[in-house]
């Protein structure tokens, strides 16, 4: 994993996680004054092991995209 694919990792993973948290909170509170509060442990591992997956998943395709664009300069330059 190079250091790119590292960085939108954790970034992903951060600001997912928070957005999962915000929604939760949001469900949570439907029809009520907003509050928050994590998830039960369970339940939040399991939010924060899918918000990895597609981080990981982010920074893979990403990562190709990137590399089919430096491949296509390479062959213009």
């Amino acid at each position: 994993m190079n250091k790119n694919a590292i960085i939108i990792t954790t970034v992903g993973l951060i600001i997912g996680t928070a957005e999962a948290l915000l929604y939760y909170n949001l469900g949570q509170s439907a029809g009520q004054k907003f509050a928050y509060k994590i998830p039960p442990t369970k339940e939040f591992l399991k939010t924060v092991g899918v918000v990895l997956v597609t981080s990981v998943l982010t920074a893979g395709i990403s990562g190709m995209i990137e590399s089919r664009f430096n491949d296509e300069e390479k062959q213009t330059a």
